[in-house]
C-alpha cells in the first residue's frame, strides 16, 4: 500500500494523486490595467505604509520573488511601476540562484502597491536608474587576486571582479560568514547610509580577517590593509567631523583565508564607548511582500510562493524544510484540483505544504491545477542550500519534526542519495517502520555508491527482524562493485546468520566466501573479521582446537601492542566491569566488541563470556545469557569461569520458567566441577 508522502496543512496526500481542495489563499483578480503590454509578466508587491524620513533622495523598498524562469540572466528586462502605471526607478540586485530575482525600487506615488514587470525580449535601456541612499547594501564577489595592503590596491581589486556571489541589504555592517556561499577568497563591499544624530566628532573603528578599509563620505577614516587576523580591540580607528543627517559609509573587505570577519563600530558625540554600529543608526529599507504572477492576456492562472521553513542537523549534514503556498489569478472555481511536484520524486495536493529536501541543489518545482478552460501550470527552479543568513540564530527543527514529513515519502521515487539520507534521518527519529520501507526501496535499486551502502545498510538491517538481516546484507553486497564494501556486507551477512539462528553452516560458507573471493583484492578489516567469524563458528560447535587455530590466524587487532597485551586485556575488563555496575550497557558493549576484535582468543578463556552473560542477565535477555554460558562451557569446559557461567545459566532458566533445564545445569555443576565452591551452592539449590 502506498503511503502519503508530504505534510500539507493538516492533511496528508498520497503520491501521484490529485485531490480537489479549497484554496485558502486570496486569489488575484488581475483586473488592474497593464503598464506596458510588451512586458508580458508581472507581480503585485506591497509595502507597509511609510512616512518619509526626510533624509533626501528616494525611500527604498526591496523584494525577492520567483520569476518562473522568464527573466533575462542579467535582469535587464525588469521594471517597476505604480498602480497608476508610472514607472519608478529600480535596480536588479541579484538574479538567481534558481528562478528568483532580488530588486530594489524607489517608493514613489500614492499607495502601498506596486507592480514588478519582466519578460521583454529586447528591453530598451532603463530610463530611470535607481540611486540607493538607504540601508546597508552588501555586495560580494569572488576575489580575482591582487594586492590588498593599500586602499588603492583594494579598490583596483574591485574594478577587476567578475563573478558576483550575491548582493542584498543587511541590518548592519558586520560579516561573520559569507551569506552567499564561499568562505574564502572573497571581496565584499558594504555601502551603508548612516543617520548621524548630531553634528560633531565621530570616532570609527573596524576589525577584520585580512584587509578592510572604512570610508565616510568617500574619505578614508580607518585603514586596516594586508593579510592579518581580526583585531580584538579598537586600535584600528580614526575620527571625522560630520554634520547631522545622512552620510555614506563604505567598508571594503577582502578575505583570502577561511572564516570572513569584518565589523564596523563607532562612537557618536556624547557617547563614552565605541560600539558596533547598531541597525537603528542606518536609514531604513522597506521589505515588500509578493503577490501572484500574472501573464498578459491570460485571465486565469496558478502560482506559488516557496519559502525556507527550517533545517535540522544530523551526522554532519543539514536537511532543509521548505513551505509552499498556492495562489490563483482570475476567477477560478472555489474547489480546484491541485498537484505539486517538488522536483525530487515527491508529490502532494493541498494549497499549503511542507516538504523536506534531503539533498542540496536545484529542484524544479511545479504546481498544476485543473480549470474549466484547461490545465494551468506554474514551474520554478528552487535552489536548496543552507540559509546562511540564519546560521547565527542557531535555530534548528527537531529531527522528529522533519521525520514526520519524510516518513510519508514514496522512497522508490527518490534519488539514491536522498533515499539514503531519508534512512539516516528516520533512524535517528526511531521511526523503525519508515526505516524499513525506505530500506526496502534502497535495496531494490540496481546500484548505489559504496559510501552509502556502508553507511545505511547496517541501519536497514537493524530495522528488520533478526531472521532477515543476513538477506539484507547479501542484497547490499550486490549494489556495488567495490570489493571492500562487498566483503564487508558478506561478512556481516555471516554474522547475522550466526546471531539469528546459530546457523553455523550458512555462516561458515559466508565467512569462507569473503576470504576466498575478496582476500586477494583487498586488505579491508572485513577479511580479518571473517577469519574471526570462522573461529566463532568453531567455538559455537565446541571445537576448541579449530577455534583457537582460526583466532590465531586472524591475529591481534591493529591497536594491540603485544608487549602490553596483559595491560590492554585488564583495561578492557575494568571498563566493562565499571559500566555494568553503573548500568551503562551501551558503553559496556562497546568495550566488549573492542575486546573480542582485538584479542579474539580471549573468547575461549572464559572471563569475556562471563561479562557478556552478566550483562545479558542485567538486560533481562535471559535466552542470550544461556546461549553464551553454554557455548563457553561446551568449547572450554576446563575454564575457571565455566562453573560460574553455568550457575548464571541456571538462574536464567529459572527466570524463563524452565525449571527442568535449570535443574539439569545445576546437576552438571555438581558432577563436573566438584572442586569448585559453586558445586555446594548448586547442590543446595537442587534440594
Amino acid at each position: 500500500m502506498e503511503m502519503p508522502n508530504t505534510m500539507c496543512g493538516k492533511r496528508l496526500f498520497r503520491p501521484g494523486l490529485v485531490a480537489a481542495v479549497v484554496l485558502s489563499v486570496a486569489s488575484v483578480a488581475g483586473a488592474q490595467a497593464w503598464w506596458n503590454r510588451t512586458w508580458p509578466y508581472r507581480r503585485a508587491v506591497t509595502i507597509p505604509a511609510q512616512k518619509s524620513t526626510r533624509l533626501g533622495g528616494d525611500e527604498i523598498a526591496v523584494v525577492t520573488m520567483p520569476t518562473a524562469g522568464a527573466i533575462r540572466p542579467d535582469g535587464s528586462d525588469v521594471r517597476v511601476a505604480t498602480v497608476g502605471r508610472t514607472e519608478v526607478p529600480c535596480r536588479v540586485l541579484m538574479v538567481g540562484p534558481g528562478d528568483r530575482v532580488r530588486i530594489a525600487f524607489a517608493i514613489r506615488g500614492v499607495g502601498t502597491r506596486f507592480y514588478v514587470y519582466w519578460g521583454h525580449r529586447k528591453p530598451p535601456a532603463a530610463t530611470k536608474p535607481l540611486d540607493i541612499r538607504r540601508g546597508v547594501l552588501l555586495e560580494t564577489w569572488r576575489y580575482p587576486k591582487g594586492g590588498i595592503k593599500t586602499l588603492a590596491q583594494v579598490q583596483k581589486v574591485f574594478t577587476k571582479v567578475k563573478v558576483l556571489l550575491g548582493r542584498d541589504f543587511r541590518d548592519r555592517v558586520f560579516l561573520g560568514h559569507n551569506p552567499f556561499g564561499p568562505q574564502s577568497d572573497i571581496a565584499s563591499r558594504f555601502t551603508a547610509y548612516l543617520v548621524c544624530p548630531a553634528a560633531g566628532k565621530y570616532e570609527f573603528a573596524c576589525s577584520s580577517q585580512d584587509a578592510s578599509f572604512l570610508l565616510v563620505d568617500d574619505k578614508v577614516v580607518v585603514a586596516n590593509g594586508g593579510h592579518h587576523s581580526p583585531q580584538r580591540d579598537i586600535r584600528m580607528r580614526g575620527s571625522v567631523t560630520l554634520t547631522k543627517g545622512l552620510h555614506k559609509l563604505t567598508l571594503y573587505h577582502v578575505n583570502v583565508t577561511e572564516h570572513p570577519i569584518a565589523v564596523a563600530a563607532w562612537k557618536a558625540p556624547g557617547e563614552k564607548r565605541v560600539w558596533p554600529i547598531p541597525p537603528k543608526a542606518f536609514a531604513p529599507v522597506v521589505v515588500a511582500t509578493v503577490g501572484a504572477m500574472e501573464q498578459y492576456g491570460k485571465s486565469q492562472g496558478v502560482d506559488f510562493l516557496a519559502r525556507h521553513g527550517g533545517e535540522t542537523f544530523l551526522r554532519n549534514r543539514y536537511y532543509q524544510r521548505w513551505t509552499f503556498e498556492a495562489m490563483t489569478v482570475g476567477k477560478l472555481p472555489r474547489k480546484v484540483d491541485l498537484e505539486w511536484d517538488f522536483g525530487d520524486g515527491q508529490t502532494a495536493a493541498a494549497p499549503k505544504c511542507e516538504h523536506v529536501y534531503l539533498t542540496p541543489g536545484e529542484h524544479v518545482v511545479s504546481l498544476s491545477a485543473k480549470a474549466q478552460r484547461g490545465p494551468l501550470t506554474r514551474t520554478n527552479r528552487i535552489f536548496v542550500s543552507r540559509p546562511w543568513d540564519e546560521v547565527a540564530q542557531n535555530r534548528l527543527d527537531s529531527v522528529s519534526q522533519q521525520a514526520r514529513i519524510v516518513s510519508r515519502y514514496d522512497f522508490s521515487s527518490l534519488s539514491g542519495e536522498a533515499n539514503a539520507q531519508a534512512i539516516l534521518l528516520l533512524e535517528r527519529a526511531k521511526a523503525t517502520d519508515a526505516v524499513r520501507r525506505a530500506g526496502q526501496a534502497f535495496l531494490a535499486r540496481k546500484d548505489a555508491p559504496a559510501r552509502l551502502v556502508s553507511e545505511v545498510v547496517p541501519l536497514i538491517a537493524e530495522s528488520m527482524p533478526a531472521a532477515g538481516r543476513g538477506e539484507v546484507f547479501l542484497k547490499a553486497a550486490g549494489l556495488t562493485r567495490n570489493a571492500p564494501i562487498r566483503a564487508d556486507m558478506t561478512e556481516r551477512a555471516g554474522r547475522a546468520a550466526l546471531k539469528a539462528s546459530a546457523d553455523t553452516k550458512a555462516a561458515m560458507d559466508l565467512f569462507q566466501r569473503v576470504i576466498r573471493q575478496y582476500g586477494a583484492l583487498t586488505t579491508a578489516p572485513a577479511i580479518r573479521r571473517a577469519k574471526i567469524g570462522i573461529g566463532d563458528v568453531w567455538r559455537i560447535r565446541g571445537d576448541h582446537k579449530e577455534a583457537q587455530k582460526a583466532y590465531t590466524t586472524a591475529g591481534y587487532g591493529p591497536r594491540i601492542n603485544v608487549a602490553r597485551l596483559e595491560i590492554t586485556r585488564g583495561d578492557y575488563a575494568r571498563h566493562v566491569e565499571a559500566y555494568l555496575r553503573k548500568g551503562r550497557f551501551a558503553d559496556a558493549t562497546e568495550f566488549l566488541d573492542r575486546w573480542e576484535m582485538d584479542i579474539p582468543g580471549d573468547k575461549l578463556e572464559g572471563y569475556w563470556s562471563l561479562l557478556v552473560a552478566q550483562m545479558r542477565m542485567a538486560e533481562k535477555r535471559y535466552k542470550d545469557a544461556v546461549a553464551e554460558a553454554r557455548t563457553l562451557a561446551k568449547v572450554n569446559p576446563a575454564s575457571n569461569h565455566a562453573p560460574r557461567l553455568l550457575m548464571l545459566a541456571a538462574d536464567a532458566y529459572r527466570r524463563l520458567g524452565q525449571d527442568s533445564e535449570a535443574t539439569a545445569v545445576l546437576r552438571k555443576v555438581v558432577e563436573k566441577y566438584p572442586e569448585s565452591p559453586l558445586a555446594a551452592e548448586a547442590a543446595r539449590a537442587l534440594k
